[in-house]
């Protein structure tokens, strides 16, 4: 018996009407999550082979790696977070003006954690972590790469902010807007992950 996978409510009873079954954007958006994990997966285990490959993690002379090193950062990524599940509760409500606020207090938060990001990444190389060590490279790709893709999130905010009153509630902006705020909770998750390896 021939098997029929539906991936339209509805579809096998009307006559298809030309819109896509599955909506590309949701589809290209969960290639690059798949695709990002998939990039930090490879870097974390890089990490651990390391690490286990060497008796002294860090090196002798490192500058302490304590969580309250990465408290500043810590919290201004989870005030991001919140200030865009509040924007969400605004945009469904229509409220445009509120919502571009709270995206627009969600960027900032994400300014400031690059912010602190550099200072931290000039407390290491102040105290003599580079990358022609093992533990200095490691650490400067987790966190380069990390920062790369955060800005670009940042970018998208900046983006919504600025469209904010010219999309109407029904369109496109609510499906855009659900992908930023899943990659942003993608990314308090692989912060969660590198504070706890590199910091724990």
């Amino acid at each position: 018996m021939q098997s029929i996978i539906i991936e339209r409510p509805g579809l096998a009873d009307s006559t298809h009407d030309g819109k896509e079954i599955i909506s590309s954007k949701r589809l290209a958006f969960t290639l690059y999550i798949a695709l990002t994990i998939m990039l930090f997966a490879g870097i974390f285990g890089g990490y651990f082979v390391l690490r286990g490959n060497n008796d002294i993690w860090p090196p002798t002379g490192t500058p302490a790696l304590t969580f309250m090193n990465m408290l500043p950062e810590s919290l201004t990524i989870l005030a991001s977070v919140i200030f865009l599940i509040i924007a969400r509760r605004y945009l469904r409500q229509a409220d445009f003006s509120k919502f571009q606020s709270y995206v627009l207090a969600s960027a900032g938060m994400c300014v400031l954690f690059v912010f602190a990001m550099g200072m931290e990444l000039w407390r290491l190389i102040a105290g003599g972590v580079t990358m022609e060590t093992v533990f200095g490279g490691m650490y400067f790709i987790i966190m380069t790469t990390f920062l790369a893709h955060f800005i670009g999130g940042i970018y998208a905010l900046f983006r919504f902010a600025k469209k904010a009153k010219s999309f109407p509630a029904a369109g496109g902006i609510k499906l855009g807007f659900a992908n930023a705020l899943n990659w942003h909770y993608l990314m308090l998750v692989l912060w969660a992950c590198i504070v706890g390896l590199v910091y724990g």
